[in-house]
């Protein structure tokens, strides 16, 4: 007999939920409403109630969370829940084409293949080969396309004849022989694991055959589905009409990928005469935690509306800090984890930030104080691939015996150096040859490359410029890299996404060579590679498990910690720049920033710097930035703020207007007192400190770096270091932050 399950611990809301009747029902769980413990005991009722093991289907998002919730459901009601269908939307739609393989409607084989990433790159690579580069796209983009096509349900051919430009005929084309060369490889990539069971269901016959085999169909992180997802679901429950979808339109944070929140907006529509209920009792957070996430999310009209609370004290306000630059921004949150280390928690501290790359200041001031931290969802910023290609050009350029950088930069960008080439230098070491370098050397001059002779020979020009250049200062020559080496041009041929984040690491790794180069007593490369070299060495810190975790917004999703920092809360970083003239992107970030603060138990830290050093391709950059529109958002007496000697127009907020704070004006700053400031000859002492590393503007010089100042008022000095010149110049003659264009 199955044990009833237990409904002592319920709220109202939640019994409601897993009491309901059959029908369609859209259950609204708010962060940190229990709605992994309804649907479990959803599940558990239903078996109460006689419904068969097998004839319940329950979709999630990862393998993760389906172990949990098979594990959860068999503790409660015993071994018979074993058979109930738990897994992820992908793993379900590989079970029913593998059941379905053979049947006269499936054309691909009993023993298909899945193909990764690199398979389909691959295949994709040799099905247009033969097309004129020039008007190809890259084959990132290429899939990007076709997956968006297969997410909507588009067919290669329905894609040909919506075509109209050339570009889209182009993409069209290639989507047709790749799909072509899938099915003679018998094979399907991930997209096609849902796409095919759809197309599957849309047949009469096939339908009939599933309508009857589930009776209750579940859905976790609804809000997260695509087209095709919410198409098999409606399939699967065309019989029956028996969904039960569980999410929080507050959470949906991943339209990038296809997500679609109508699905949770337009529920009733695709579900006539279905239930909404909510789940507003929060059992995670303090009261000033959700007075705060309440607020702010107010402000997006694309939701369905409601009111997270709790039985829970107010609790510590939230913390706000205004830190001069990112090192200092660093700085104040490592002494934020250090008082929670020396009270035994840094292993419930978590920092957020909107992109990977942020990691950089904040890993250099952890290791610096021995504060244990782990990357999730990411590795160490030193580590990264991107990072340690282009380390690997300075390495050789300083010391053309090291043999691991060779051999890292023989091929990347691939340049036709690949295995039969590796294995001629290796026998020229054989033969005597003093380092993989010297050895290329010998088959070049000895001119017994026949092919990849030319590649090699451009290689040894580049690296020879390159050590050259060595006594330049170090982000002189990181910008030579990659300028002449290609590498930020091979990124391209990645996907938009994916491309996107390397290349914001390696304006992160110039950014820090920038800061190097301005501070630092000797500017130098290999000074600077001794510096990363301790970082990059250093194995991650194992003893215990008391660590701080350091992650994306979006990698934080489904977790929670006592104490959270949000990083980085600056118009163009958080919101990012890419989402701010697009009100629905706009609202995504906002639902991104409700998610990070909701994920803290008892206290929440933001920051932001009224300085970031950035990194463009045509040189170094610090930029000022307006405080992030979310923090000003908040209400006032939930949240204590604290602004260092920064720019007055920097704590503004988004519209530049508040209070108390600086507003834009013709081509200076004037602060509410009426005194105009120009850039840094009007700054105050206090503030000095913190101008050197940042980018200023001189009329004939151009731009460039400040090494230090001195002086004050008219008589204010900037030393600023313009490329490889360094010159004394009056505060009154530059200009910097906004005012560099």
């Amino acid at each position: 007999m199955i044990a009833p399950a237990s409904k002592q611990t319920m709220n109202d809301a939640q019994r409601a939920a897993v009491e309901h009747a059959n029908g369609p029902v859209l259950v609204i769980a708010g962060a940190g409403s229990g709605k992994t413990r309804v649907l479990t005991a959803r599940v558990a009722r239903l078996l109460e109630r006689g419904v068969r093991p097998d004839a319940i289907l329950a979709f999630t998002f990862t393998n993760r969370a389906a172990d949990e919730m098979r594990q959860r459901i068999v503790a409660t009601v015993g071994e018979a829940a074993r058979s109930v269908w738990v897994g992820t939307f992908h793993a379900t739609g590989l079970r029913i084409l593998r059941r379905e393989a053979g049947h006269p409607e499936a054309w691909w084989p009993a023993r298909f293949s899945v193909y990764d990433r690199e398979d389909q790159e691959g295949l994709l690579r040799d099905a247009i080969r033969g097309a004129p580069a020039a008007e190809m796209p890259t084959i990132g983009d290429l899939l990007g396309r076709i997956s968006d096509a297969k997410n909507a349900l588009v067919t290669e051919a329905e894609a040909e004849r919506a075509a109209v430009s050339p570009r889209q005929r182009r993409i069209a084309e290639s989507y047709r022989l790749y799909q072509a060369a899938l099915r003679a490889a018998g094979a399907l990539d991930f997209d096609d694991l849902i796409a095919e069971p759809v197309r599957l269901l849309a047949r009469p016959e096939t339908a009939a055959r599933y309508a009857g085999r589930f009776e209750h169909v579940l859905v976790d992180e609804y809000q997260d589905t695509n087209h095709a997802q919410f198409r098999l679901v409606a399939a699967l429950a065309s019989g029956h009409g028996n969904v039960f979808a569980v999410g929080d339109d507050d959470q949906s944070i991943y339209g990038w990928r296809g997500a679609d929140l109508s699905n949770v907006l337009d529920f009733e529509r695709a579900f006539p005469g279905a239930a909404v209920l909510r789940l507003e009792q929060n059992y995670r957070s303090t009261g000033n935690i959700l007075r705060a996430a309440n607020a702010v999310i107010a402000n997006n009209r694309g939701r369905r509306g409601k009111q997270l609370w709790c039985d829970r004290a107010a609790g510590p306000r939230l913390r706000f800090v205004l830190a001069a630059d990112e090192t200092e921004e660093a700085r104040r949150i490592a002494s934020f984890l250090e008082e929670r280390r020396n009270q035994g928690r840094l292993g419930e501290c978590a920092v957020l930030y909107r992109t990977n790359a942020q990691s950089r200041a904040l890993e250099l001031e952890l290791r610096q104080r021995g504060l244990a931290y782990e990357i999730v969802g990411g590795v160490s910023f030193f580590q990264r691939r991107e990072v340690k290609d282009v380390l690997a050009y300075l390495r050789v350029a300083a010391n053309p015996a090291d043999a691991a950088a060779f051999w890292r930069v023989l091929n990347t960008p691939r340049r036709g150096l690949g295995e039969a080439v590796q294995s001629r230098i290796e026998r020229a070491l054989e033969a005597g040859a003093r380092h993989p370098l010297d050895g290329l050397r010998a088959l070049v001059e000895q001119g017994s490359l026949t092919r990849g002779a030319a590649a090699a020979a451009a290689l040894l020009s580049l690296l020879d410029e390159l050590s050259a250049c060595v006594q330049d200062p170090v982000d002189v020559l990181l910008h030579r890299v990659l300028e002449r080496t290609g590498y930020l041009k091979s990124l391209d041929d990645l996907p938009e996404r994916e491309a996107a984040e390397r290349k914001a690491n390696l304006e992160e790794l110039g950014a820090a060579a920038a800061h190097f180069a301005a501070t630092a007593k000797d500017p130098g490369v290999a000074a600077f590679l001794a510096e990363t070299a301790l970082v990059a060495d250093v194995d991650r810190i194992t003893d215990g498990a008391d660590r701080a975790l350091l992650l994306t917004a979006h990698n934080a999703k489904g977790l929670e910690f006592d104490s959270v920092v949000v990083a980085g809360l600056e118009e163009g970083l958080f919101p990012h720049g890419s989402a701010l003239q697009e009100t629905r992107e706009l609202e995504e970030e906002r639902r991104l920033f409700y998610v990070a603060i909701t994920r803290a138990r008892e206290e929440v830290l933001l920051t932001a710097a009224a300085w970031r050093r950035r990194f463009a391709v045509d040189g170094s950059s610090a930029q000022g930035g307006r405080v992030s529109r979310f923090v000003e958002e908040i209400p006032q007496d939930v949240l204590d703020r604290e602004e260092e000697a920064v720019p007055a127009w920097s704590r503004g907020g988004w519209t530049g207007t508040a209070s108390g704070r600086g507003a834009r004006h013709g081509g200076s700053w004037r602060r509410d007192d009426g005194e105009e400031t120009s850039g840094p000859a009007h700054r105050t002492r206090a503030a000095l400190a913190h101008t050197v590393g940042r980018e200023v503007f001189h009329e004939s010089f151009g731009r460039g770096v400040v090494v230090a100042a001195e002086g004050e008022g008219t008589d204010l000095k900037f030393t600023v270091r313009f490329g490889t010149r360094v010159r004394k110049v009056l505060g009154r003659f530059l200009t910097g932050g906004s005012d560099v264009h």
